[in-house]
């Protein structure tokens, strides 16, 4: 049995037809002019590492303020799957502080 292949299917899959550089369906092809402020999180494990990586590149590139937050060890969106990790905590403490920055509290 291989794997081979699935993740291309997926993509298929999901995009129902759709040119997969539209960018509402991947934001690599996003134009980010006039976009507010960002906070873009990942983890080194994470499938769309690179992708969350060029998406800050493109962002800061157009003049947008962004951060970019990278978990080690952590995959997709696992550093927010189990509220008792420190990975968790962290991850809402950086959120907190952006939005506490950005939205003037």
């Amino acid at each position: 049995m291989s794997n081979d292949g699935w993740l291309g299917d997926a993509a298929q899959l999901y995009a129902a037809g759709h040119d997969l550089k539209d960018p509402q369906l991947s934001p690599v092809y996003g134009d980010y002019a006039g976009f507010p402020p960002s906070i873009l999180t990942t983890g080194t494990r994470d499938l769309f590492l690179s992708n969350t990586v060029r998406v800050h590149r493109k962002m800061r590139a157009a003049g947008v303020e962004a951060e970019l937050v990278v978990f080690e060890g952590q995959s997709h969106a696992q550093y927010a799957a189990d509220p008792w990790a420190p990975e968790t905590k962290e991850h809402f403490e950086e959120l907190a502080r952006f939005f506490d920055k950005h939205l003037a509290r």
